[in-house]
């Protein structure tokens, strides 16, 4: 059936469809206009159309009529699809708004379960249980490899500090964490900021398709690279830039050892020096400049120096001015030596150069050229060769990473000075500090400089990693594919900052700081066997935890109550409020870090259980081939001993191994402690093995134990093998939780025992272990005796059961007594 519609030209828009004629299913339709018209102009819901007709024409005087397919209908059903988004961009624009209208009004709190404060099961089976959800998303990404906290967020919810969980209570309301963390220092300003939002929605073009920026600059490229004209530091005004913080730095290394190569005598590119305690990236260059331990460990990279990082210690001037001194000397032996073994290091030389230093700080408004000229005509032909060999010193204003420590102004002005002198360029790494977190528009701002640094890096809030460059070092960028990345930053995050950068008030951040150090050091006056030492700048602010140990238990208890804090060196906590967090919400967090305090103090929680809230996604096989077997002889145990706890406190240390009531005191029950460990050691007749990852370089799991009579564990003395001296007893064994074969690794520790257990003369092998193993064990174990089996072991939950193997085939390797169950 052919149905006729006369349609109005094109540019009227129906407010709703005009009505269909009624028509059998499938017939014919036939739009016809007295303008150029389409579909698309009509009004009418594409899919009604394709649902109700099997042919459709159209006749307009500027087209002739022709089929329209209802495949070919890509313009409605395009604009089907963005009618669809738009709707639901309404609705989030209209969330974002309530959003941030409740949180300026102190409506948006932390909220979590109740249930997750319970002290006596682990986090993760409680967010199983009470955040199923997050738990779902967690278990669905299982075989990505990540360490996070155990929790979905939805930024959907999020705003301000507050960030939004993926799963709601029973009336639908989402929970929420109070994060004072800001992300990992990456956003300034609040979740869901309004001109965020908008800026987005405005550059979509930019977001939709993703410029590969080195060879094809947009307009928003172009924008950025001229607004970074603005907020360059001063002295410091060319700019490259690159993805992330460690790519910065990365490409601060190549541009100052390039420039040694090229202005040195001896065209080598030299060495940087770095500080202790400094964190700098996770690439191989970056982690050259790093120096934390789990950073590094087993990463081959550039042999280069580090020197004490003179962090100020709170009412103590002495000790800072000691630490300032040791620095500078050690530099200054690396600047007069380049490293060349037995070059002059003079002491009176170094004091006197000192002695200028302060003379010239001493007087405001001296002629920095002049001075420096007159140093450098001091030193020898032969001390300027070699502290060309010194490409650049790398420091942070302040160590973020290694635990929120400031070295002051006074030390900071002479080095600049000192490397000034010998033509040693100055990195600052302000990653993390850049961009007003301070207070200052730039942290080494603070110091008030003689002159400006070389280079400075920036990322985190720059959402794209920044260098900025003196004019001197600028010539080497300008080489072709020295220096070049494939993306030159990600659209997105240039419109995020963009978006923000008029936005900063130094004033706002430095009043938000002041309220933050505030309650944290009323804390620290009320805790003080607990806090101590509140520093940093502006929002950048961290807080001393007496012993390390407890810097978890802290962090522990305070997410349980909805609060993220991350940590910072070896017994630090960050405390980084937003540039313009609201104070109800700094004041809640003090209220629920005080809590956190108040169930540590009053006993509520076991302090020497210190599981941190992250979790540790993704188990991962371990090849055997990749595996290699260290003998743990006394001197062996020693090496290793603290690798050997870690394992021991990663399979058995956390609080999920017991049920809710059991009472620990001390330690996790089924963990063995140090020197119980160490004890066996060094038991007559020992042995102990470890298995080695050789790829990581960790031990992935470790067996020890001695002859029986040297034990007295449950079940011992009932051995009926007691007293033969032809009895391996295997005290203690454990595999990382992570390791996904962890079954595989388990057999090769018993095998490997068992050989060793026969070649020092023990007929049978006795163990209290879990009762998993008779069944998951070589099949020499399977034929164990059982002499006695406890179901709920040390309140566990697990089924233990006392052993007996013989090592060898014999007649009768069956115990000579009854057995017990």
């Amino acid at each position: 059936m052919l149905m006729d519609i006369e349609l109005p030209p094109r540019g009227y828009r129906f407010p709703e469809a005009t009505p269909l004629p009624r028509t059998p299913a499938h017939a014919d339709l036939t739009i016809r206009s007295r303008g150029v018209c389409s579909i698309l102009h009509s009004g009418y819901a594409p899919n009604l159309l394709r649902s109700r007709y099997s042919r459709i024409k159209y006749q307009g005087p500027s087209m002739q009529s022709a089929p329209i397919r209802p495949y070919n209908l890509t313009g409605v059903a395009i604009m089907n699809t963005l009618n669809t988004a738009v709707s639901r961009v309404a609705e989030s624009l209209d969330q974002v708004a309530q959003l941030n209208a409740r949180y300026r009004a102190g409506e948006v709190h932390a909220y979590v379960p109740e249930a997750l404060r319970e002290s006596e099961r682990s986090l993760e089976k409680l967010i199983e249980k009470h955040l199923p959800a997050s738990h779902a998303a967690l278990e669905a990404a299982s075989r990505a490899l990540f360490f996070s906290l155990p929790v979905a967020f939805n930024p959907a919810e999020s705003v301000g500090p507050y960030l939004a969980v993926i799963d709601r209570d029973a009336a639908g309301q989402p929970y929420r964490f109070l994060d004072m963390g800001a992300l990992l220092a990456t956003n300034a300003f609040g979740e869901n900021d309004p001109a965020v939002v908008r800026a987005v929605l405005e550059s979509l073009p930019f977001v939709t398709s993703r410029y590969a920026h080195s060879e094809y600059q947009t307009v928003l490229s172009l924008r950025l690279k001229a607004e970074l004209n603005r907020i360059a530091p001063a002295g410091i005004p060319r700019h490259f830039v690159v993805n992330t913080g460690a790519e910065a730095v990365e490409n601060a290394i190549k541009s100052v050892l390039l420039n040694r190569v090229m202005t040195s005598q001896d065209g080598e590119g030299g060495f940087v020096v770095s500080f202790e305690g400094a964190f700098h990236g996770r690439t191989l260059g970056a982690l050259a400049v790093t120096h934390r331990k789990k950073s590094r460990l087993g990463f081959p990279t550039f042999d280069w120096p580090h020197i004490l990082f003179p962090a100020e210690e709170a009412g103590s001037p002495k000790e800072t001015a000691r630490r300032e001194e040791h620095s500078l000397k050690q530099l200054w032996d690396l600047l007069v030596s380049g490293r060349i073994p037995r070059a002059e290091k003079s002491r009176d030389t170094y004091r006197r150069e000192m002695d200028a230093l302060d003379e010239f700080l001493a007087q405001p408004g001296g002629d920095l050229s002049a001075f420096v000229q007159a140093q450098r005509a001091n030193l020898s032909s032969e001390v300027v060769r070699r502290s060309q060999r010194v490409a650049a010193v790398l420091v942070e204003p302040i160590q973020g990473e290694g635990g929120v420590r400031m070295a002051s102004a006074r030390f900071m002005r002479k080095l600049r000075l000192l490397t000034r002198i010998y033509d040693v360029p100055l990195v600052f790494d302000e990653v993390q500090t850049g961009w007003g977190m301070t207070g200052r528009l730039w942290a080494h701002e603070l110091f008030d400089l003689p002159c400006p640094p070389d280079v400075v890096t920036w990322a985190k809030k720059a959402q794209n990693g920044v260098l900025f460059v003196s004019e001197e070092l600028a010539t080497f960028f300008q080489e072709e594919k020295k220096f070049n990345t494939t993306w030159e930053g990600d659209s997105v995050g240039i419109v995020r900052l963009l978006a923000l950068l008029d936005k900063l008030d130094l004033d706002q951040v430095r009043r938000t700081g002041e309220r933050a150090r505030s309650g944290l050091e009323a804390l620290t006056r009320e805790y003080r066997e607990i806090l101590k030492n509140v520093r940093g700048a502006g929002v950048m602010l961290g807080i001393e935890v007496m012993r390390a140990d407890w810097c978890d238990t802290l962090r522990d208890r305070a997410f349980r109550r909805g609060l993220v804090l991350l940590p910072a060196g070896e017994r630090a906590l960050r405390f980084y409020p937003r540039y313009d967090t609201e104070p109800s919400a700094i004041d809640e967090a003090l209220s629920i870090l005080r809590l956190a305090i108040e169930d540590l103090v009053g006993g509520r929680v076991d302090s020497d259980v210190t599981t941190p809230p992250e979790i540790r996604v993704g188990k991962l096989a371990i090849p055997l081939d990749t595996v290699e077997i260290v003998d743990l002889t006394p001197a062996g145990f020693e090496a290793h001993k603290l690798q050997i706890l870690a394992v021991e406190e990663e399979r058995y240390g956390g609080t999920g191994h017991y049920r809710p009531g059991v009472r620990r005191t001390g330690r996790p029950l089924l963990q063995f402690p140090l020197e119980t460990l160490e004890s066996t050691a060094s038991n007559p007749r020992a042995i102990g093995i470890a298995l080695r990852d050789r790829v990581s370089a960790r031990l992935v799991g470790y067996a020890l134990g001695s002859a029986l009579e040297n034990h007295d564990e449950e079940g011992v003395r009932s051995d009926p093998r007691f007293g033969e001296n032809n009895t391996f007893y295997l005290h203690a064994m454990a595999v990382l939780p992570t390791v996904q074969n962890c079954v595989e690794i388990e057999n090769v520790l018993l095998e490997s025992l068992r050989t060793r257990a026969i070649a020092a003369e023990f007929e049978f092998l006795s163990t209290l272990i879990e009762d998993r193993l008779r069944e998951t064990g070589p099949a020499w174990f399977h034929s164990a005796a059982i002499l006695l089996q406890i179901d709920n072991y040390l309140g566990s939950g697990s089924c233990f059961a006392y052993l007996q193997a013989a090592l060898q085939p014999a007649a009768d390797p069956s115990p000579r007594a009854q057995t017990n169950t």
